[in-house]
């Protein structure tokens, strides 16, 4: 890591007043002009620009734009190094913390959380998003129906289709980072995209029904940021907590159309997690529906990744009869090898904030937050190794087993032995893996998948990820090629209404 030209710690209320010292305005427009311009952020270090972490830049323009008065001395790009720098050198509860590695696992799990999602490779979470919510097939006659998740959910949700929403995303982050005059990148303005182009939309059709989105999801204003800010928040972890430019990433209100301060969390609006929150808010009946249909339509996503795999037998949850008066379901998913059967139980909870902040408690939540899952993967051992029971007649009770837990978001630090001594015994070994590294495995290629678990499981490593180098796999899972492909701006251009009149009548003009 860099060293930093502050001393460590540096106290919250010092990097307020550096940050307070410009005019607002000047700062943020300096912070959207540079983070237009950085490289992905998983190349920051090798490249010196270790400080310009996406974090970084929307904490200190929440900052300026929340607390900052306009009027002040502008910001130039060493006003910035040095704010950035301040931010690296920020008092944590590590500090506070007694001596020994366990003050470390609740550092890790605040940093981890935090800058874990910004290295999320937007192809597979776009593509994700449409994949599951879009195209994985959900029967009417299903024992557990969808509520809400029903055609036109996303007119209702979001004011366009799906696919639209996640076009507008794509084309603000464009216009943004790439705009061909250096002068607009870090904003966005509905006048520079030609409404002639609108065609690729499946529904949009003008400037005014795009703007009408970008106000109902993405837009804030100063005075929003300002109430949001918190005003008795713990100096130590504010920065960890929530950010609202993550929720609204443009800024309205400020001359030359929409501040983009940063734009991949425009991206991030459009993935699981932010439809997530766009949807699930769990104080209303409709977000109760929503956030219970995302995780049956997972579930079944999940199990069209493991249909990639050519060389195993997928058995969805089975209904077993264990006495004349009581049946119990086994896992969501039996994955029979030919020398490897591996249980795997879906969940698509995310960590909680308290999680995320790694306090003294946080291996408590995650005790619990995992309890039911390892349950059911122990229970259904135990119903193969007990035998007798037909339901189960297809699944080799005599094949070596291991369990995975899948689920929606990282849960960063998990399988390390710090971790895994707080969370239920199990009977046979099992990791916890996100949806980005199953969609990864299962595109394995010139092997099985068994290998690799096998190895992983003995490496015992913290990430399936980390067994990745020593395989080779396909350029592209299927399923998430499905969901790009239906996205406008990266399916393959459609061509325009005039060329279409002019194709059918055959003319050359």
């Amino acid at each position: 890591m860099r060293r930093t030209l502050s001393p460590y710690p540096v106290p919250e209320n010092q990097y307020f007043e550096r940050i307070l010292r410009h005019d607002p305005n000047s700062l943020t427009q300096l912070i959207a002009a540079t983070s237009a311009g950085l490289p992905p952020v998983r190349d920051l270090g090798s490249k010196g620009l270790g400080l310009y972490t996406p974090g970084a830049l929307l904490d200190a323009a929440w900052v300026s734009l929340a607390r900052g008065r306009d009027g002040r001395p502008p910001a130039t790009s060493a006003d910035l190094l040095e704010i950035l720098d301040l931010y690296l050198a920020l008092d944590d509860p590590v500090t506070r913390d007694p001596e020994g590695m366990e003050r470390w696992t609740g550092y890790l799990q605040r940093t981890a959380h935090h800058q874990g999602p910004w290295q999320d490779d937007p192809y597979a979470q776009l593509s994700r998003s449409i994949a599951m919510l879009d195209q994985t097939p959900y029967p009417d006659d299903a024992d557990n129906p969808l509520e809400v998740i029903l055609p036109g959910w996303d007119q209702e949700l979001l004011g366009c289709s799906l696919a639209d929403y996640l076009g507008i995303a794509q084309l603000v982050w464009a216009c943004a980072t790439d705009h061909p005059n250096p002068r607009r990148r870090g904003r966005f303005a509905l006048d520079w995209y030609p409404v002639e182009d609108y065609d690729q939309f499946d529904g949009l059709r003008s400037p005014a029904q795009v703007k009408a989105v970008l106000k109902r999801h993405f837009v804030t204003t100063k005075n929003r940021l300002r109430a949001a800010f918190p005003a008795d928040s713990d100096p130590l972890v504010r920065r960890y907590t929530h950010n609202p430019l993550r929720s609204r990433p443009l800024v309205g209100g400020v001359p030359g159309g929409y501040l983009v301060p940063v734009p991949a969390a425009v991206l991030g609006k459009a993935t699981p997690l932010g439809l997530y929150y766009t949807g699930g808010d769990n104080r209303s009946v409709w977000g109760k529906g929503f956030t219970n249909d995302l995780g049956k339509l997972f579930e079944r996503y999940v199990g069209r990744q493991l249909d990639l795999l050519p060389d195993a037998e997928i058995h969805p949850e089975i209904l077993v009869e264990v006495s004349k008066k009581e049946s119990t379901k086994t896992i969501d998913f039996f994955v029979v090898f030919p020398d490897l059967v591996l249980l795997v139980e879906v969940k698509s909870f995310r960590p909680s904030e308290r999680l995320r902040l790694g306090g003294p408690d946080f291996t408590t939540l995650l005790a619990n937050q995992f309890e039911k899952p390892f349950k059911q993967i122990n229970k259904s051992v135990r119903l193969l190794r007990d035998g007798g029971h037909q339901e189960l007649a297809g699944i080799p009770a005599d094949l070596p087993m291991l369990g995975m837990v899948v689920t929606m978001e990282p849960f960063h630090q998990i399988n390390t032995p710090a971790h895994r001594v707080a969370l239920p015994a199990t009977e046979i070994p099992v990791m916890v893996t996100s949806i980005g590294e199953l969609e990864d495995a299962v595109t394995i290629t010139g092997t099985s998948l068994a290998d690799l678990l096998r190895a992983a499981y003995d490496a015992e490593v913290v990430y399936l990820r980390q067994q990745f180098p020593g395989y080779e796999f396909l350029e592209h899972n299927a399923v998430l090629e499905q969901g790009w492909s239906a996205i406008p701006f990266t399916r393959p251009r459609r061509p325009r209404a005039q060329d279409d009149r002019v194709a059918e009548s055959g003319s050359t003009g």
